[in-house]
């Protein structure tokens, strides 16, 4: 189970492939550490009146990215449009960047690209990865349904890896990686994100070959895209070096997203009935599951929070029995299950159940979860947590935790009179 961790900056440790190695071996220590690094640090978040070009060259300098960014008119215009916004809008990007700027920053270093690219998918979608544009674009970095399929992206019925945050992501550096070879020049390699490299070559004909630079071809350019890598820029620039830079709510903490092996078919509403999380949480990590079945899910792996993860693995072979055996329905395409496997599931819950001790409450002790100890006592931690009213999966040593429901059974008087 190949895992990797959103990291701030691209750093982004790689987990081993084996279970016994896997995120049930990362301590609290360890996710304390990760996700107290910030997700989005600008370069100098500080209230902006009148930009000249003398303090945006200043500035940008300041970055020190490889991507050129010029002080032109068209820039100055998308700046003042861009800090017309409202802070509900810079509310949200803040927040989608927490959950996505860590990995689009770890994939975009590992291609060895400048991660101010990571702008582009900003004003693309404005990091929605259900956005669907007028003309069929869709995803986090808005890929069309051809460009999608010509580059290895599956897109039907019950998947479209457009909306997937590691393939769009991956996909979209390698068009970054295959335009730049195209033009040497990252600000035309960005311009044909937008309006492809034909019209990229025809801009550059027209403006009399050679060797051009966008400022020179862009007057011939469509003209959505002569304001496209403006905007870029005016992105950049005002996420970084404007009073919208820096959100205290947002940017203090990186959420932690997990790559997990998931080896059957499991929907991913069993799944998170079982371990107790949020599933708008897991769903919105992983659009890409139209039908929610992990089961054509790319590599089966899905994305989920660090504990949601950690819970899932440390109890995969329960958490697959419980999804069996607890299904009213069939939840599983392209998975046939025995009956005689499902009547084993449920014998071997009916046998957990009976073994339980004849006590209704335990202490929890040291090196005991919520998971370990409903598994231990036949119970789901969807039915422990129900049973002693916890919102959370988190349990302190000492806490009592009931561990069955109060049955309530008519005295043996009342029994009589009914009779009389």
């Amino acid at each position: 189970m190949a895992l990797t961790v959103g990291i701030a900056n691209g750093q982004a440790p790689m987990m081993p492939a084996t279970a016994s190695n896997s995120i049930g071996r990362i301590d609290s220590l360890t996710f304390e550490l990760l996700s107290s690094i910030p997700s989005h640090s600008p370069v100098k978040a500080i209230p902006t009146n009148y930009i000249t070009k003398a303090k945006f060259d200043e500035d940008v300098k300041m970055m020190g990215t490889t991507i050129p960014m010029d002080f032109h008119y068209l820039v100055e215009r998308q700046i003042k449009y861009l800090m017309g916004f409202g802070e509900s809008y810079y509310n949200m990007i803040h927040e989608r960047m927490n959950l996505y700027f860590p990995i689009f920053e770890e994939i975009l270093d590992r291609n060895s690209l400048p991660v101010e690219l990571k702008y582009v998918s900003v004003i693309e979608s404005n990091l929605n990865p259900n956005a669907v544009s007028w003309c069929g674009a869709t995803g986090l970095w808005q890929f069309m349904p051809y460009t999608g399929k010509s580059m290895g992206m599956k897109i039907n019925y019950n998947l479209d890896e457009r909306k997937s945050i590691l393939t769009s992501t991956q996909k979209a550096s390698e068009y970054f990686k295959n335009s730049y070879f195209l033009f040497d020049d990252w600000l035309m390699s960005i311009a044909s994100y937008n309006c492809g490299p034909g019209n990229v070559n025809k801009a550059i004909k027209r403006a009399g070959g050679g060797k051009k630079t966008y400022w020179q071809i862009l007057p011939y350019l469509p003209k959505e895209t002569q304001n496209y890598v403006p905007k870029f820029i005016a992105m950049a620039y005002v996420l970084n070096f404007t009073e919208h830079a820096y959100n205290a709510s947002h940017n203090n903490s990186s959420a932690i997203l997990v790559p997990t092996k998931i080896d059957t078919t499991l929907h991913l509403g069993k799944v998170c009935q079982y371990i107790g999380h949020s599933h708008e949480e897991i769903i919105h990590a992983n659009r890409e599951l139209l039908t929610q079945n992990t089961g054509v899910a790319t590599n089966n792996t899905v994305l989920m929070p660090y504990e949601a993860s950690m819970s899932f693995v440390e109890n995969l072979d329960s958490a697959t029995e419980f999804a069996i055996a607890g299904s009213p329905y069939n939840y599983y395409s392209n998975y046939r299950t025995s009956s005689r496997y499902v009547r084993q599931s449920r014998n071997d819950r009916n046998a957990a159940k009976l073994s339980k001790k004849s006590s209704n409450r335990l202490v929890v002790r040291r090196g005991q979860t919520l998971h370990s100890i409903a598994k231990a006592n036949g119970l789901t931690v969807a039915e422990l947590k129900a049973m002693n009213n916890l919102s959370s999966t988190k349990i302190a040593v000492g806490t009592k935790i009931k561990l069955s429901k109060q049955k309530k059974h008519r005295s043996r008087g009342r029994h009589k009179r009914n009779y009389r």
